[in-house]
């Protein structure tokens, strides 16, 4: 990366968080769309939905205006209703949990595994009567979902994945959202492969992937492109849906990401190994999770201690250098709270409170890295 790229990453900050991975390729693709005069729901949808499924092994993929719109979505295909008990992590984006308050679900929050592994703990499971259970491989990392979806199927517990972290992520050689009935993909801007905004539903299950058609669109039989290609006249509406639709804009660009989905991450795997080796030497910082060869590597995660966490972010701060929370646990959040009730959960709340992200994307060079690991590593010592 040249020093003028570097000036130009971030207003503000002279190593961010994070920053996109866009090329000519990304250009191109969206000139080439605005070249056809169709610009919604088209034939570019259609043909990275199939690009999608064949690249995380699913019969079908439905492309989503947001993550967070295909997981509403997903919930209700998958039969997700009013009174559905479901066990859902506190560890993860409040965009997990709201669209089962939007259905009316009975939500009970579960523990993470422990401070190895942040991902919600089977042993949940064991805790209650559940319908249903939502699993977030948390940073990418997939550590324990071979055995939640074992006792899910031992307890015809319906198992859902939001996989907003795991693009590319395998365990067992198979990748996030097989493991269950649906998944879904978040293709936010700062995700390892983004539309801007969108989402990525995926199944294998027919209904599922047939309701989830029809509720993304006004519950409508024949859609405009459809109308627009067969000449169609009449349509009909058979559910009460949703505009969850996506734009042929936002398909092109996801689809030029795809491609390079496997090697971003193996970019970010790099600086995540060099992160931990330059941080192996301070007891201080504690490293959550372990299999970074199959994980993504979303986000680099570092634990401190709590009462040195604040001076670390202020400090890095004002080096320039920025820093995130992933997560705030969603369970303590005013209107989670008012609508839910009060939760305690130590063990989230005790590696919550302590967890700094620090930045991590794939155009970041080695030499970023160390300025980052001895900042902090300096910040902590002091």
């Amino acid at each position: 990366m040249t020093e003028e790229e570097k000036k130009t990453i971030k207003k503000g900050w002279k190593i961010p968080l994070f920053d996109l991975s866009f090329g000519k390729e990304e250009k191109e693709a969206l000139l080439s769309v605005l070249g056809t005069n169709w610009i919604t729901l088209g034939e570019e949808t259609e043909r990275f939905e199939e690009e999608f499924a064949r690249y995380v092994g699913t019969k079908y993929a439905l492309f989503f205006s947001s993550g967070t719109a295909a997981l509403h979505v997903a919930y209700i295909a998958a039969g997700i209703k009013e009174n559905s008990r479901v066990l859902v992590p506190s560890y993860t984006f409040v965009s997990t949990i709201t669209p089962l308050i939007w259905q009316g679900a009975d939500i009970v929050f579960g523990e993470i595994t422990n401070e190895e592994n942040l991902n919600l703990s089977y042993k949940e499971l064991d805790k209650d009567q559940f319908d249903f259970a939502v699993f977030v491989p948390v940073a990418g990392f997939m550590e324990g979902l071979s055995e939640f979806a074992d006792l899910c199927r031992k307890k015809e517990i319906t198992l859902i994945e939001d996989c907003s972290h795991a693009h590319g992520s395998t365990l067992n050689g198979k990748k996030c959202g097989t493991f269950g009935k649906v998944g879904v993909y978040s293709l936010y801007a700062n995700k390892n492969m983004t539309t801007g905004e969108g989402g990525m539903l995926v199944t294998s299950d027919k209904e599922i992937y047939k309701e989830a058609k029809l509720l993304r669109s006004h519950g409508m039989t024949h859609l405009a492109y459809e109308r627009y290609k067969k000449d169609y006249m009449m349509y009909d509406i058979v559910r009460i849906g949703y505009n969850y639709r996506p734009t042929e804009l936002q398909a092109a660009i996801g689809r030029v990401q795809l491609k390079k989905l496997d090697s971003m991450n193996q970019k970010r795997k790099r600086l995540v190994k060099l992160y931990r080796e330059l941080f192996s030497d301070i007891e201080e910082v504690k490293i959550p999770f372990w299999d970074i060869e199959h994980s993504s590597n979303y986000i680099f995660c570092i634990l401190v201690p709590q009462e040195k966490r604040e001076q670390v972010i202020k400090g890095l701060a004002e080096q320039g250098i920025q820093t995130s929370w992933h997560y705030r646990p969603v369970h303590t959040f005013t209107a989670i709270k008012e609508k839910l009730g009060a939760y305690t959960l130590p063990l989230t709340e005790s590696v919550a409170y302590r967890e700094i992200t620090l930045p991590l994307y794939p155009d970041m060079d080695y030499e970023m890295v160390k300025e980052v690991a001895s900042a902090t590593k300096d910040l902590l010592r002091k």
